[in-house]
C-alpha cells in the first residue's frame, strides 16, 4: 500500500491536469471578482436613481470573508468534475493499471491508493481556490467584512460537501474507467438530477418541500450566505456524510467486480 501511494503521489504532482486545472478555478475567481467589480463601479457612475436600481437592489460589494465562501461555486465542482475524470482514469486508458495488477496489488489496495491521492490533490485545489477568493475579496473590494451566524460551521460544511462531491466523481471515474464517459457523466449527470429534482417539486406542489435541498449542489448552495441557519449547517454535514459513504462504497463494489 506504501508503494502504491508513492506512485500515485508521485503520478499526481506530474501531472499536468492537476496544474491546469487548478489554475483555470483561478482563472474563474478572477474573471467572476473582476466582472462584479466593474459592473459594480458602473453603477457608482450611474444616476442615484439607477444606481439604486441597478447596483443597490441587484449587486452588493463583496468582501474577503463572502468570497471565500462563495469558492465553492459550481465553477468549482466542475473543474473537479474534469480533473478527477483524467486523474483516476489514466492508468485504465493507457493500460499500465496491468503493470500495477502484476506486481501483486489487490483492486481494493488500487482503489484505496487512487481515492487517497484523488481527495489530497482536490482538497489542496479546493483550499488554494478559497485562499486565492479571500485575497481578491480583500484586494479588489478593500473590506475583510465580517463573519455572518454560523460562518465557520457553515464553512466547514460546504468542505463536507465538497468532499462528497470529489468521493462521488471518483466513483463515476473508477466504475466507468473511461475518460471521455466519466466527463461527461460527472458533468451531466448532476445536471440532470437537478432537473428531475425539480420536476419532482412541481408534482408534489409543496411550500415545505423542496427536493434539490437534499442533493448536494442544492444544499451547498444553501451553505453560500454569509448567514445560515443551523438546521442547514446540520444538513449539510449530514447529507454530505451520506453521499459521501454511499458514493465510496459503491465505487469500492464496482471496482472490485470489474474485469480491468
Amino acid at each position: 500500500m506504501k508503494d502504491l501511494l508513492h506512485l500515485e503521489f508521485r503520478r499526481l504532482f506530474r501531472a499536468k491536469s492537476f496544474y491546469i486545472c487548478t489554475a483555470i478555478a483561478l482563472v474563474m475567481i478572477l474573471i467572476s471578482a473582476a466582472t462584479t467589480k466593474m459592473l459594480l463601479d458602473v453603477a457608482a457612475k450611474a444616476t442615484e436613481d439607477i444606481a439604486e436600481a441597478f447596483g443597490g437592489a441587484v449587486l452588493q460589494a463583496p468582501t474577503a470573508f463572502s468570497m471565500l465562501k462563495t469558492a465553492a461555486s459550481s465553477s468549482l465542482t466542475t473543474i473537479l468534475a474534469v480533473f478527477l475524470s483524467l486523474f483516476v482514469t489514466e492508468d485504465y486508458s493507457s493500460d499500465t493499471i496491468k503493470n500495477v495488477y502484476a506486481k501483486g496489488h489487490s483492486r481494493d489496495e488500487v482503489y484505496f491508493a487512487k481515492y487517497i491521492s484523488a481527495l489530497a490533490a482536490s482538497l489542496m485545489m479546493i483550499l488554494v481556490t478559497a485562499a486565492f477568493s479571500f485575497v481578491m475579496g480583500k484586494a479588489l473590494f478593500g473590506e475583510f467584512g465580517t463573519m455572518g451566524e454560523n460562518y465557520v460551521g457553515s464553512l466547514l460544511a460546504e468542505l463536507v460537501i465538497l468532499i462528497a462531491y470529489v468521493t462521488v466523481y471518483f466513483a463515476i471515474a473508477i466504475s466507468i474507467k473511461k475518460t471521455g464517459a466519466s466527463i461527461a457523466i460527472s458533468i451531466i449527470g448532476p445536471l440532470l438530477l437537478t432537473l428531475l429534482l425539480s420536476l419532482g417539486n412541481a408534482v408534489i406542489d409543496s411550500e415545505t418541500i423542496d427536493l434539490s435541498e437534499y442533493w448536494l449542489d442544492g444544499r451547498l448552495s444553501l451553505l453560500l450566505p454569509s448567514n445560515v441557519e443551523t438546521k442547514d449547517m446540520i444538513l449539510g454535514f449530514a447529507l454530505g456524510a451520506v453521499y459521501l459513504v454511499a458514493a465510496g462504497g459503491v465505487g469500492f463494489l464496482i471496482n472490485r467486480k470489474s474485469e480491468k
